[in-house]
């Protein structure tokens, strides 16, 4: 009996060993035809689409309208990222609700953006440069080491951000938070007020860079008041500030930043 079944035990290990080796690896995602595509779009717009925009075109997650993705060098790794997303980023893990079938499909649709030709940008981008030199845009973002740290840099914005993300957050920036700039206000026991991004905070002390770029460092006993603004930003709207075509020529300009070649 124990000869028996140390026969059948070696006989089922061999015929998984042979199963793995054998097993077929997912077929690349230009075989795809139009049905699969079909799918992976429903999918892309019931689950992807709210970061990454219409089609691909880019929102708060970059824009995939491009044969060439940044964090998907081949097929394998652009199936995975769809199904269990990016360490480190606002990148969900779908692995819950996504088969490797479906998830196939939808990495298939995406390779399929980078296909078709991604709509142009309106504006001059040159101007857009000047624009945003004269506009003083570097007193609170940096571009390649230059510039200051008070908004997000964006160094890399056109590879991450959509042209219609771009141009929303100039006309109104208080439509979309990005992570890390909560604005707060305090109010020191004396009457001091101070409003500006939450660096750091916990239980007792709580950091806030000021519009002017200043630091306090500022103990929690000390205040009488910590508001947390949450639908706030110290970004203001250039709606009126500039006119359609200048607001063309910024997004234009933004758009080309996409970091290191």
């Amino acid at each position: 009996m124990r000869r028996t079944s140390g026969v059948l035990v070696s006989v089922v290990l061999v015929t998984v060993a042979a199963a793995a080796q054998t097993s077929t690896p997912p077929a690349p995602l230009r075989t795809a035809g139009s049905t699969d595509i079909a799918a992976g779009k429903r999918i892309f717009e019931s689950q992807c689409a709210w970061c990454h925009g219409t089609n691909g075109a880019g929102g708060t997650g970059p824009g995939l309208q491009t044969a060439t993705l940044r964090h998907a060098a081949n097929d394998n790794t652009l199936v995975d990222i769809v199904r269990s997303g990016i360490p480190g980023t606002e990148m969900p893990n779908f692995t819950s609700a996504l088969t490797e079938r479906s998830a196939w499909q939808t990495a298939a649709y995406v390779r399929s953006l980078g296909r078709v030709s991604a709509r142009p940008v309106p504006g001059d981008a040159k101007r857009g440069a000047a624009l945003y030199q004269s506009a003083g845009c570097g007193g609170c973002h940096v571009i390649a080491g230059s510039g200051t740290m008070l908004g997000p840099e964006l160094t890399s914005i056109g590879a991450l951000r959509g042209a219609a993300h771009l141009r929303e957050s100039l006309v109104d920036p208080a439509a979309t938070h990005p992570s890390g700039y909560l604005v707060v206000r305090a109010t020191t026991s004396a009457g001091r007020e101070i409003r500006g991004i939450r660096l750091n905070e916990d239980v007792f002390w709580i950091h806030i860079r000021d519009g002017g770029g200043a630091v306090h460092v500022l103990q929690k006993s000390d205040l009488s008041k910590l508001d947390r603004e949450l639908e706030a930003t110290l970004m203001p709207s250039y709606a009126s500030r500039l006119s359609a075509a200048e607001l063309d020529d910024l997004v234009a300009y933004l758009s080309t930043l996409r970091g290191p070649s």
